[in-house]
C-alpha cells in the first residue's frame, strides 16, 4: 500500500521528467544586425559561448532530471550590455504560463531580454540591460548554478 502512495505522488514528476522534452530558444532581436554573445549551461551540462547572428537563433532540447529540479542559465552580452538570467526551471507558474508548458522562447532586443508569454500571445519585457562590466568575473555564473 505505501508503494502505491509513493508511486502515485511521484507519477508527475515521473511523467514530466521521462516523456516531455523541454526546449529553450534564444533569439537574437536586434533591430541593427548586431551579434547576441549567449553562454548558456545548467549544473551538468555547459552548452558553450554562442555568436547568434542577426534575426536566427540559438536553441537546445533537453529533459528534466527525475526530481524536475534542472535549470538553466545564461549570460548574455553585446555592444550595449549585458545579462546573467535563468532561462528554465521546473516551475508550474513559469512552464504553464510563460512558456506553454515546455517551449521557452526569449529574444533579445535594443531595451532588454524578452520571454514569449503562451498566456498573453506576446513577447514581454522580463530584463533591461545591465551596463557592461569588462571586469567582472565570469565565475558568475558558476556560482548561479550551484545555487
Amino acid at each position: 500500500m505505501m508503494l502505491v502512495i509513493v508511486l502515485c505522488l511521484t507519477q508527475s514528476l515521473v511523467t514530466h521528467s521521462i516523456l516531455n522534452k523541454c526546449h529553450v530558444h534564444v533569439i537574437n532581436g536586434f533591430s541593427h544586425g548586431e551579434f547576441l554573445e549567449a553562454h548558456c549551461r545548467s549544473k551538468d551540462d555547459d552548452l558553450g559561448v554562442r555568436h547568434v547572428a542577426p534575426y536566427n537563433e540559438f536553441n537546445w532540447t533537453f529533459r528534466t532530471n527525475f526530481f524536475s529540479t534542472t535549470k538553466f542559465s545564461c549570460h548574455m552580452w553585446w555592444t550595449g550590455g549585458e545579462k546573467y538570467l535563468d532561462v528554465f526551471w521546473t516551475d508550474d507558474k513559469f512552464l504553464d504560463n510563460e512558456c506553454g508548458g515546455n517551449n521557452c522562447r526569449w529574444r533579445s532586443q535594443d531595451d532588454g531580454v524578452y520571454l514569449f508569454s503562451y498566456k498573453h500571445k506576446e513577447y514581454r519585457l522580463k530584463y533591461s540591460w545591465d551596463p557592461w562590466n569588462k571586469t567582472k568575473n565570469l565565475s558568475y555564473l558558476d556560482k548561479k548554478m550551484l545555487s
